[in-house]
């Protein structure tokens, strides 16, 4: 009897969390890809202890001792007074991802500058002047106070598209935020809250209008082909902010149905 009440439980608390989770991010906002494409199950990007899966730009482990850090199961990247000595640094996914459904939370400081690329790859090898050579697709991550430029504000595709500012809604500082990623072949969007705000396609004559505008165009030589490339690593940016992702979910997307 015992043993029935404690499994009716924890079938109970399992069942809370699905909801919540499916409350954060509905399939109702996908349901056209998982009617029309083969849909891996969900897999944290988050593992249950330190940063399994992950490593530094290029390659190489990350630092026992770092700003960035598993606590409970959500990501942090730290910079305070307590942490300057530690080493920072973007960190990359170990596998590259090609299409597929991003689901992330966040919790950001004050002033926060961060992101989430995806698409990354080394344009160093291509000849490009970036002062790394690594680029990518950027989800901004923002304190949108400390900027006015909606195409470097949260939830744009950093220096392409804005988000559209009648949909966007922020939650205040301190509460948890939400976003998708949804990256299809050249068809892109990012969610934020629940609600799509941006929305594009790779290499049409608007993306080409906008890169042209922007600091990844040709003619700075920053980003030749950027964006452009099918497959790539997943980032989390560094750039002095504090920051705590509690879940980055990914589903990859297959081949169509039959």
């Amino acid at each position: 009897m015992i043993r029935n009440i404690v499994l009716f439980a924890l079938l109970c608390i399992a069942l809370c969390f699905s909801a919540v989770a499916n409350e954060r991010f509905p399939d109702s906002n996908i349901q056209w890809i998982l009617d029309q494409y083969k849909v891996a199950e969900p897999v944290s990007l988050i593992s249950t202890e330190g940063l399994a899966g992950w490593t530094r730009v290029g390659g190489g482990a990350i630092a026992a001792q770092s700003k960035w850090k598993n606590q409970e199961g959500k990501i942090i990247f730290e910079n305070s007074d307590d942490t300057r000595s530690l080493q920072g640094g973007d960190i990359v996914t170990a596998k590259q991802y090609t299409n597929f459904v991003l689901d992330f939370s966040w919790i950001a400081s004050r002033r926060c500058n961060s992101g989430i690329k995806y698409r990354l790859k080394d344009f160093g090898q291509t000849g490009a002047v970036h002062a790394n050579g690594w680029l990518g697709c950027e989800y901004q991550i923002l304190d949108d106070s400390s900027s006015s430029a909606d195409r470097g504000s949260t939830a744009s595709l950093y220096d392409v598209f804005p988000p559209d500012r009648e949909k966007k809604k922020m939650n205040p500082f301190g509460q948890v935020n939400t976003g998708r990623i949804i990256v299809l072949d050249n068809h892109i969007e990012h969610w934020l809250n629940g609600e799509k705000v941006m929305q594009c396609e790779v290499g049409n004559d608007a993306w080409k209008k906008a890169i042209a505008e922007g600091k990844f165009s040709k003619e700075n030589g920053e980003g030749i082909g950027f964006g452009e490339n099918p497959t790539g690593f997943i980032m989390l940016q560094d750039h002095g902010g504090t920051i705590t992702f509690e879940e980055i979910i990914i589903r990859e997307i297959g081949n169509k149905k039959n």
